[in-house]
């Protein structure tokens, strides 16, 4: 681990850098797993392996959450315990209490949803959380400006979220927005459909260079693991592949990726 990758918090304690440590170790999958589908025990489990396939952190999120504070920190904790990976939380705000945030956790992930018909989910969510000091822990935040591209009609009931098209012109127009607003990530994302990789390639040519750029949506294959890599994404983030009793053999084939089998070992 690199000097450069730790961070110091007000309490004195030494944290990963996760934003820094993300910039370092692009070109990779992430897994996501839902707190609140999977059972803590399998979660463990799985994170532990994803550790081993040389993954550089795992995402907790979820769309629809109860009782957060009652379960996330030993969740979290359980998760900690059996990776030396960051742990980041995405997950979305709540008028009245703004982004849900357990110390626990290495970083949390702020995003604006930028196609949203509502203000909160797009600016005013972020400047509640921290008027609420959910933002002032040992949590890292990455700030991200989160795309949703398909029809998704569940976030749409949830957040307002309308569908980017994928016409270079409206791709081009969000790029810009994240780059002139200096957002640390974009994260591009389809529930029902798939991102384009050609969208990748416009968001990523006219992104700063060290603004990172996530995908997901529907990854099942190694394949669509290097059309993205390719195409310039610098995470691919996938979650229902490993929702299957035999998601162990899914996450070796995930992980056969060429562009994945040509990286480095990463060191922690």
């Amino acid at each position: 681990m690199t000097t450069e990758t730790r961070m110091t918090t007000e309490t004195g304690e030494r944290r990963r850098d996760v934003l820094a440590h993300l910039r370092t170790h692009r070109g990779h999958v992430i897994h996501v797993v839902d707190p609140f589908k999977i059972e803590v025990a399998e979660a463990v489990e799985k994170a532990g392996a994803v550790a081993e396939a040389g993954m550089p952190a795992l995402l907790l999120a979820s769309t629809d959450y109860e009782d957060f504070e009652a379960v996330m920190p030993a969740y979290v904790d359980a998760v900690r315990a059996v990776t030396g990976i960051p742990t980041i939380l995405h997950f979305p705000p709540i008028p009245g209490r703004g982004f849900p945030v357990v110390e626990e956790a290495d970083s949390v992930m702020l995003p604006a949803l930028l196609g949203s018909d509502d203000p909160y989910y797009v600016w005013k969510s972020l400047l509640e959380t921290y008027d609420l000091g959910n933002g002032s822990g040992s949590a890292q935040p990455l700030l991200s400006a989160a795309l949703t591209f398909g029809r998704d009609d569940r976030s749409y009931a949830r957040m307002g979220t309308r569908p980017v098209g994928q016409d270079e012109e409206s791709v081009a127009r969000y790029a810009d927005c994240t780059r002139q607003f200096g957002f640390d990530l974009a994260y591009l994302y389809s529930r029902n459909e798939r991102v384009n990789p050609r969208s990748c390639e416009i968001f990523r040519a006219r992104m700063a260079p060290e603004q990172l750029l996530f995908v997901s949506g529907g990854v099942r294959s190694p394949e669509q693991v290097d059309a993205y890599l390719q195409a310039g994404a610098d995470y691919v983030i996938f979650a229902g592949a490993l929702e299957t009793p035999d998601w162990r053999a899914a996450l070796a084939r995930l992980c056969s990726a060429q562009r994945l089998q040509r990286r480095e070992p990463i060191l922690l």
